[in-house]
């Protein structure tokens, strides 16, 4: 996978979502673009929403509320940020992909309304204030759909201008 790259603001709300949330997963959306050389450029993380439910291996987030945080995103930015994908935390383990990571990332890029066909998916592994996130990138389907391929990639981060 192409290197994706993180804002500093975007990775500081990571990290403060998912200390606040601790020992809980918790999670959000990935706001950004694509460049020119296909390289995913992370400036914006919403979290999970009011009415998220936060468990100790799972969490749903406030789906609607992330979607009215986006779309008011895309209008300030006149569509200049899009939905790169979903981020999430994995509590006092690591950042891999479980089973059903795999099937959402799978089920995001073939929703039309997420309308990315490579969607990303950060994962924080770790405890408060010792996160390690891992960018995944999902690239389609093998076997008649049964395995899932998914990539991992350099995340590198980047301070955003103010």
């Amino acid at each position: 996978m192409r290197t994706a790259w993180l804002s500093q603001s975007a990775l500081r709300c990571l990290g403060e979502e998912a200390d606040r949330h601790y020992p809980l997963e918790t999670g959000g959306v990935l706001a950004g673009y694509f460049a020119e050389n296909g390289e995913a450029v992370i400036v914006g993380a919403i979290g999970p929403g009011p009415l998220a439910i936060h468990k100790r291996l799972r969490f749903l987030p406030d789906h609607d509320w992330q979607c009215t945080q986006l779309n008011m995103l895309f209008e300030q930015t006149a569509g200049g940020l899009i939905y790169l994908g979903d981020w999430h935390t994995h509590p006092d383990a690591s950042g891999r992909m479980s089973w059903l990571d795999h099937r959402t990332l799978r089920a995001i890029a073939k929703h039309p309304h997420a309308r990315v066909t490579n969607p990303l998916m950060l994962i924080g592994g770790g405890a408060a204030g010792a996160w390690k996130w891992r960018c995944h990138r999902y690239c389609g389907d093998r076997l008649l759909g049964l395995l899932i391929d998914c990539e991992d990639g350099a995340l590198r981060v980047f301070e955003s201008a103010a």
